[in-house]
């Protein structure tokens, strides 16, 4: 039943001119800061004298930057994804059939949020056009360009149970998207007060609970288990609560 349910969610995906709308969108802006910052580091290098031009890291300054923006822009396009899964249910009182087949809710949730990865993955593929260009540069580790992408996806997968959480809480899907837009910015800027914090045992608190600090060793070239736990933690308390609100039965 988790197989239809991809199925199902995947060929709305791309049966659906939102789906096409935000994909393009999100490549648009995506390869227009790229090509911003590949043209901004090459007129820098141009213009330094020959003896600092080496201390311009191109993998700071472009490829680096790349990911935070890709992972940036997943921070609106998420919420935009994910707020019709159960939303669209509720409004067109779906959600009954899938009861009615013996769906579990565990099956229902996996299959949901199978699909949500899958379409986040189809999106994050548009983007490997990039490490294409950059191949043609001598570089001396492309380590961080693998686990950049790994760590990415393993962000975009907490953005997502956030966002298909957030979608069941409305039948109206743009409240629903704004709702998951909190969700997500609030493990934002744990990181941030984590940062400013003077209480140390409060910073590392904030820090851990903070889904972009998780991303800092992947973008660096370094996969950390206890980075990875987190997100597999994170990721699976989410998809509890979600479980328990289905179980709950209070349909808006």
């Amino acid at each position: 039943m988790i197989g239809l349910i991809v199925k199902r969610e995947m060929l709305m995906f791309f049966r659906n001119p939102m789906g096409f709308l935000v994909t393009g969108l999100f490549c648009l802006v995506v390869g227009w800061l790229f090509m911003h910052q590949l043209d901004f580091f090459i007129n820098n290098i141009q213009k330094a004298p020959v003896h600092l031009r080496n201390h311009y890291d191109f993998t700071n300054e472009v490829v680096i930057k790349l990911f935070s923006n890709v992972n940036f822009l997943f921070l609106f396009i998420t919420p935009i994804l994910g707020m019709s899964f159960f939303s669209a249910e509720y409004k067109n009182r779906t959600i009954d059939l899938y009861f009615s087949a013996r769906i579990s809710d565990f099956e229902l949730i996996l299959g949901k949020y199978i699909s949500f990865l899958l379409q986040g993955l189809f999106i994050l593929a548009m983007t490997t056009v990039y490490p294409l260009v950059l191949s043609n540069i001598q570089m001396n580790d492309t380590a961080f360009i693998y686990t950049g992408y790994i760590g990415i996806f393993l962000n975009f997968s907490c953005f997502a149970s956030l966002s298909l959480l957030s979608s069941s809480f409305s039948r109206n899907p743009i409240i629903c998207a704004l709702f998951g837009f909190v969700l997500i910015m609030f493990t934002w800027i744990l990181g941030f007060f984590g940062q400013i914090s003077s209480h140390y045992f409060l910073s590392q608190i904030l820090n851990f609970l903070s889904v972009n600090y998780h991303l800092t060793s992947f973008l660096k070239g370094a996969v950390s288990l206890s980075d990875i736990f987190f997100y597999l933690s994170f990721n699976l308390y989410i998809l509890i609560v979600l479980k328990k609100r289905l179980e709950s039965r209070k349909w808006l």
